[in-house]
């Protein structure tokens, strides 16, 4: 009997690694009016030369992992989430630093959000540079799974975390790219 218990557990470890469940990662957004962030010196100047940063997402990019029961179809899947950026110091910068506050939200397909976090990314620009590139550190995602919820039923969204006066310069500056 201890022999039989030893075959089963030696088929499902070969059924686990011989037939992986692969399923698609959800679709992802970068939300076009979050897309970019600025900030300028204190005071009302808005100029190009009252710029202290500029940041935008240069790439977003997803990796999945299934971890789903064969039988039942309910599991979860682990989303890696990494995100590509591009910032450029302006003039009105003295510190050669900047920190870019954004965000990675989860969504069902009604674009009900089910999870939001936010988090900070800093740079420093060393020596003469204005402008670098630079990656996040990955966000990792679990999302439910169910026979009838796989990971396309998912959309993943991100920006940066805006105030007010930055979303409404996002959409100034929009309106005169379409113009």
């Amino acid at each position: 009997m201890l022999l039989l218990g030893s075959c089963s557990a030696a088929e499902k470890v070969t059924n686990l690694f011989s037939k992986p469940t692969i399923l698609p990662c959800p679709d992802y957004r970068i939300l076009a009016d979050a897309a970019n962030y600025t900030t300028f010196r204190p005071g009302t100047g808005r100029d190009l030369t009252d710029v202290d940063v500029e940041g935008n997402f240069d790439n977003m990019r997803l990796s999945c992992k299934t971890n789903l029961d064969k039988e039942t179809k309910i599991g979860t899947m682990d989303v890696e989430v990494i995100l590509d950026f591009i910032a450029q110091r302006g003039p009105a910068n003295t510190t050669r630093k900047a920190t870019f506050p954004y965000f990675v939200s989860v969504a069902n397909m009604d674009k009900k959000i089910l999870y939001r976090e936010e988090f900070d990314v800093s740079v420093s620009f060393e020596g003469n540079r204005t402008g670098l590139g630079f990656r996040n550190a990955p966000i990792t995602l679990e999302l439910d799974l169910k026979p009838n919820i796989t990971g396309e039923d998912y959309v993943i969204y991100t920006g940066f975390v805006l105030t007010p006066e930055q979303l409404k310069h996002n959409r100034a500056r929009r309106r005169q790219v379409t113009q």
